[in-house]
């Protein structure tokens, strides 16, 4: 018998679609279904890691910052044999993983469930000299770290939506590009670094194709890596990145990388990001752990 936990956000209002979806789990499965809401993070943390191993799903109701609390959660759980099958209801603004993953506009998550079905998925993991973090879709080292600082800031003041533009705004004015050096057993890199994405998936950025062709589940990591681009070189090309095009550069490229890869700068403080989440240091380890998550079917049939 399934036994379903739903976490959602407790700062975003629950789409009507999404709202008969929850009243038809708790129909079907009774007391084996139940919801919990919560605007804090680390309360969402701590409710996860007190579930026992009888639990075989759990749902984000939410965006790519719900769906990184409930991997982060489950892959730092105290109990090893934790292993729910997981999946995201898009409730957020960008819902850059749902997309990544190749879930249809129309999906059957009521299906998929009772089913039981799944699929395993990859894992990149993000360490630091003082943190380990784990990532489904995306870990951008630069710029996008930089817009996702001062998005924390302007959402206190100005919500989510307006604050995203006005971040990019801010940290395209201000931003200067590190120098740093890259390196893993067959790949080096010494230069200056407007970003590097360490792709398990292809979309991040509320639709951007950072990576075209990146999959959740090939055993790879493959890393965008833009070097002396400026920033009007980028601008210049959002909208083929839009439409999934690769940037045309001779300081873009697009790799399949061996793993574990290290970043780091000898002099400067580097922003970075996790699946939206901030996280800054001198020095990065990024890795991938092949099929470390059980996840609802991308293509889920009756």
């Amino acid at each position: 018998m399934p036994l379903i936990y739903c976490i959602t956000n407790g700062n975003k209002k629950i789409l009507r679609e999404n709202q008969a979806f929850l009243s038809a789990l708790q129909t079907h499965f009774g007391t084996a279904f139940q919801c919990y809401n919560s605007a804090d993070p680390e309360a969402a943390r701590s409710f996860i890691h007190q579930l026992n191993d009888q639990c075989t799903h759990l749902i984000c109701v939410g965006g790519d910052g719900t769906f990184n609390i409930i991997v982060n959660s489950v892959c730092t759980h105290p109990d090893p044999n934790f292993s729910p099958i997981v999946g995201v209801l898009p409730n957020g603004t960008g819902n850059d993983f749902y997309r990544s993953a190749g879930f249809p506009k129309k999906y059957d998550f009521f299906g998929a469930i009772v089913s039981g079905q799944f699929e395993n998925i990859d894992l990149g993991i993000l360490k630091t000299e003082e943190q380990t973090r784990y990532f489904a879709n995306i870990t951008d080292i630069g710029f996008g770290g930089a817009v996702v600082l001062q998005l924390q800031n302007f959402r206190k003041r100005f919500g989510p939506n307006f604050s995203y533009g006005l971040a990019i705004i801010k940290t395209f004015l201000q931003y200067k590009r590190p120098q740093v050096q890259i390196q893993s057993a067959h790949f080096q890199y010494e230069g200056e670094l407007l970003l590097a994405a360490f792709c398990n998936g292809d979309i991040f950025g509320d639709g951007l194709y950072i990576h075209p062709g990146a999959c959740i589940n090939d055993g790879e990591l493959k890393l965008t890596l833009l070097g002396k681009v400026s920033l009007f070189d980028y601008l210049k090309n959002v909208m083929k990145v839009k439409r999934g095009f690769q940037i045309k550069h001779p300081e873009a490229h697009y790799l399949a990388v061996s793993f574990p890869i290290q970043v780091k700068s000898a002099n400067e403080f580097l922003h970075a990001e996790t699946d939206g989440e901030y996280i800054g240091g001198q020095s990065f380890e990024i890795s991938l752990l092949p099929a470390r998550l059980k996840m609802l079917p991308v293509k889920f049939r009756n």
